[in-house]
Parts: structure tokens; sequence; C-alpha cells
């Protein structure tokens, strides 16, 4: 093999690892765009699910205060 097709193909080699590089870095991006998404989400029913407690939490308060009717 000629130091030409040597370097022929080192550069083939590189320019392919630089493919491959970029196609991980799309991923990584990808990756932190659905991590970020899913913290989003994860935040929004954190807050739908206190909203729903403190109702649960109001309706039991209510029912504790209220006095029960006694049948006699």
């Amino acid at each position: 093999m000629s130091s030409a097709e040597k370097a022929f193909g080192v550069i083939k080699s590189m320019m392919l690892m630089n493919e491959r590089f970029d196609a991980l870095d799309e991923r990584a991006k990808e990756n932190a765009r659905e991590i970020m998404d899913l913290a989003k989400s994860h935040s929004e029913l954190a807050q739908r699910v206190a909203v729903i407690e403190g109702y649960i939490r109001g309706r039991a308060d209510q029912a504790a205060i209220q006095p029960r009717l006694s049948k006699d």
C-alpha cells in the first residue's frame, strides 16, 4: 500500500469518525430536550397532585368540623 493510499484511508476514517461524533452530539441534544420535557411534565403533574391533595384535605377538614346529624 502506498503512502497516498494510507493517507487517504486515514482521512476517510477521520471523516467517518467525525460523522459518528456529529450523530452522537445530535442524540445527546435530543436526549437533553426530552429530559427537559420530562422534568416540565413532572413539575406540572406534581402541582396538579398538590391541588388534588389540598382539595381532599379541605373536604376532610370541613367534614370534621360539621356536626353530624343523629338518628334519634
